[in-house]
């Protein structure tokens, strides 16, 4: 399988207990739900569920499709509410194509918000998050 990115050669490994599906050439990946908050330590909450919107967002690349749903669009989620890191989310079966350099980038919003844990919690901004949804 090819990356739909850079179209390097895509392989399974395992990132600690996560598997994955790298790319060879941009250093990107695929998870499969759940996967997300295993790779970044956080104390509480889903930072899967608390991450996916339906507002518009644009990244660095068009719309990717999933390779676990047989080319499913994806669409483009805000990594927690206000953070401006766009993943690219799979609405089918939960998947996330994740760019070289995101989970640096996820895991130093979050602790940020743990380290300033007086102010504003995980759990704190979880629920903004969830006020911010859309509502049905």
């Amino acid at each position: 399988m090819n990356c739909q990115i850079c179209q390097g050669l895509i392989t399974p490994m395992k990132k600690g207990d996560t598997e994955l599906l790298k790319c060879k050439g941009c250093d990107g990946f695929w998870i499969k739900r759940g996967a997300l908050n295993r790779l970044i330590k956080h104390k509480a909450g889903d930072l899967e569920f608390s991450s996916i919107d339906h507002h518009m967002h644009h990244d660095t690349h068009g719309i990717m499709k999933c390779v676990f749903c047989e080319d499913q669009a994806m669409i483009k989620i805000n990594f927690i509410n206000e953070s401006r890191i766009i993943l690219d989310y799979c609405e089918e079966c939960g998947a996330f194509w994740i760019d070289n350099g995101e989970v640096e980038k996820m895991q130093n919003y979050v602790d940020k918000i743990e380290a300033n844990n007086e102010k504003t919690t995980i759990l704190e901004v979880i629920f903004k998050t969830l006020l911010n949804l859309p509502k049905i």
